[in-house]
């Protein structure tokens, strides 16, 4: 199993809440200075941090901003919030396999086809995961990777 800090997958498990205390923390900000920098009221903040409020996409990024976070970070929170980030490849930062299909789907100097051909394999080995988790789940067992 990879260590918690390996991949944003993991450290999004945390929630918006306290992904954001965590960065504002860090930053030694409190919440009282952020929402003053996000142009938000103290109290939003708070809620946010335990979870009572979840924020819209332009908070989040309103929030990133004020913390002056760098782009993974940004992508992070954003994604914490249950939001695609800017860079989807950050989330992947965990997944080197993926990263380096996404960038061969998206480079155009390789043949039209065989970007088809790659998102038809692709979408094979989606469907026999999605069968493999469903008969395991019929069975009571799931098959181990």
């Amino acid at each position: 199993m990879r260590d918690l800090e390996a991949g944003m997958f993991d450290r999004a498990d945390f929630g918006f809440g306290v992904t954001l205390k965590r960065f504002r923390e860090a930053r030694r900000v409190s919440q009282s200075k952020l929402a003053e920098r996000a142009g938000f009221d103290h109290s939003y903040v708070s809620r946010l941090e335990s979870g009572a409020r979840t924020p819209t996409r332009d908070a989040v990024e309103q929030l990133a901003k004020a913390l002056e976070l760098e782009q993974v970070n940004r992508d992070e929170l954003l994604a914490s919030a249950g939001f695609l980030p800017g860079e989807v490849a950050s989330l992947l930062s965990g997944e080197p396999e993926i990263t380096e299909v996404l960038g061969l789907l998206q480079n155009s100097a390789v043949p039209e086809a065989y970007r088809d051909s790659m998102r038809q394999v692709l979408r094979l080995l989606a469907e026999q995961a999605k069968h493999v988790l469903r008969e395991g789940s019929a069975s009571g067992v799931v098959a181990a990777a």
